[in-house]
Parts: structure tokens; C-alpha cells; sequence
């Protein structure tokens, strides 16, 4: 009996000093922004962005996220109904997923107000296609209960890649535009909440 207490002690002991940090870490939608820009008649550029962003970081320091795509904005109403229909097709594909592993390591050994670059490799799933993507962030610890990860420069999406091609030429001929591009820069700026 005092082998097997002792044998317990001994797991429970190993478990607690090799992982020291474990926690999950779910993102604070009224503290973070995905925009990305479009480009019409080859000169203007305007600024989107979503309003309904959810996810997390898990204890092996898995990045989850999850785009609302119904809400997007763009300042224009009818804008913004045409791309939830002809683009992102809304009723059929309700959100934007992007999922990546982070260095468990390196995130548990996090400082508050230490700056982590990485080149983070990550799958977008948009509009039934998933595709690889390398994206730049920092990773900042803010407090010891918030992270905030930036983009550190935007990341780019094409619309061939995720078949929306058809819904941009719909855009394009909705509003009587000459052209809009088909590569669109995205950014973000996410914060995360530790929940334990």
C-alpha cells in the first residue's frame, strides 16, 4: 500500500513540474478585430472587417478560430448583404475557420510583456476548401491572464483557392465596377482570456 501511495505521489509530482502551465485561453470577441481590404477599379482601397469572432488556445497550445461570416461590415448595407449572399454564401457556409499549432513551449514559457514573433503555418477552412497558410504574428502576454496576438503583416487570401471567384464577378457586376481584385490582404489582432 505505501508503495502504491508513494507510486502515485511520484506520477502526480512528474505530471505537475512537466507541465506548469497548463490552461486554456478563449478569445475575448469584444477585444479583437479580423479586417481585410478590397480593391476596386484597380486604385480604391476600403477597409471590412467581422464583428463575431470566437475560439481558443487549448492546453497543447492549439489555436482555433472561428469567423462569423454573417457579420461582416463593410459600412454599406446592401454591400454588405451581397457578399453574406453572392460571396460567402452564407446559407450554406456560416463560418470561416482558422486552426494552427503553436509551440507549447514557447507559449508556456511566456513573460508579461515579452514579444514572441513566429511564422505560424495554419489551415484556413473557408467556402468548403481548406487550404495551408503561413501567417506572421507577435504574441504578447499582457497580464497573466491575457495574451494578445497580432498580425505582423497582413496574410493574403485568393479567391480562386476558396471558389469565390463567381460571387466577386457577381459583386462586380451588381455595383457596374470595371474590376475588383481577387486578392484580398488580411489582418487581425486577437486577445485571449486565460478560463482557469
Amino acid at each position: 500500500m505505501r508503495q502504491i501511495t508513494l507510486t502515485l505521489v511520484t506520477l502526480l509530482t512528474v505530471t505537475i513540474i512537466s507541465f506548469p502551465a497548463l490552461a486554456a485561453w478563449k478569445l475575448d470577441n469584444n477585444s479583437s478585430l479580423l479586417s481585410f481590404m478590397s480593391i476596386k477599379k484597380s486604385a480604391i482601397a476600403e477597409n471590412h472587417h467581422f464583428s463575431r469572432l470566437a475560439g481558443n488556445i487549448n492546453e497543447t497550445a492549439q489555436v482555433d478560430v472561428s469567423v462569423d461570416l454573417a457579420s461582416v461590415i463593410t459600412n454599406i448595407a446592401i454591400r454588405d448583404e451581397r457578399m453574406k449572399k453572392f460571396v460567402f454564401e452564407t446559407s450554406k457556409y456560416n463560418s470561416a475557420k482558422f486552426s494552427a499549432q503553436l509551440d507549447k513551449t514557447m507559449f508556456e514559457a511566456l513573460k508579461i510583456g515579452k514579444v514572441e514573433k513566429l511564422n505560424v503555418i495554419g489551415t484556413i477552412d473557408f467556402h468548403g476548401h481548406q487550404q495551408k497558410m503561413n501567417v506572421d504574428v507577435s504574441v504578447i502576454k499582457l497580464t497573466d491572464s491575457k495574451i494578445l496576438v497580432n498580425t505582423i503583416k497582413p496574410f493574403f487570401i485568393r479567391a480562386d483557392a476558396f471558389d469565390v471567384v463567381a460571387g466577386i464577378n457577381k459583386l462586380k457586376e451588381l455595383a457596374s465596377l470595371s474590376s475588383i481584385d481577387y486578392v484580398v490582404p488580411v489582418s487581425f489582432s486577437v486577445t485571449f482570456i486565460a478560463t482557469e
